[in-house]
């Protein structure tokens, strides 16, 4: 059996635009977009260090990144107002589009 997934919130803050488009092309690679720099990623968390190491590479000291980590009863309550970025799929989070 390995290690249990979970649901995170990936926001970034990048200055640099070849940056910040190499973080995207990263986040787009581990995870769905939910806003434009808001990521949502299923992770164990042996992946999840794997992830902030591969972005660590590409940050600068000024940009910012927040990884949180969504308990189940959270993941559930969350609510996107407006058009998803996200098309429908089998394997969707427990976000509900409000």
């Amino acid at each position: 059996m390995g290690e249990p997934r979970h649901w995170h919130l990936v926001m970034y803050d990048v200055s640099n635009p070849k940056a910040l488009r190499r973080v995207h092309k990263k986040l787009c690679a581990w995870g769905k977009a939910v806003q434009y720099s808001v990521f949502r990623v299923r992770a164990s968390a042996r992946e999840l260090e794997r992830l902030r190491c591969e972005l660590a590479r590409i940050l600068a000291p000024d940009d910012r990144l927040l990884v949180a980590r969504l308990c189940d009863d959270c993941a559930e309550r969350v609510t996107v107002r407006g058009k998803d970025l996200v098309p429908f799929e089998l394997d969707l989070p427990p976000f509900k589009i409000v």
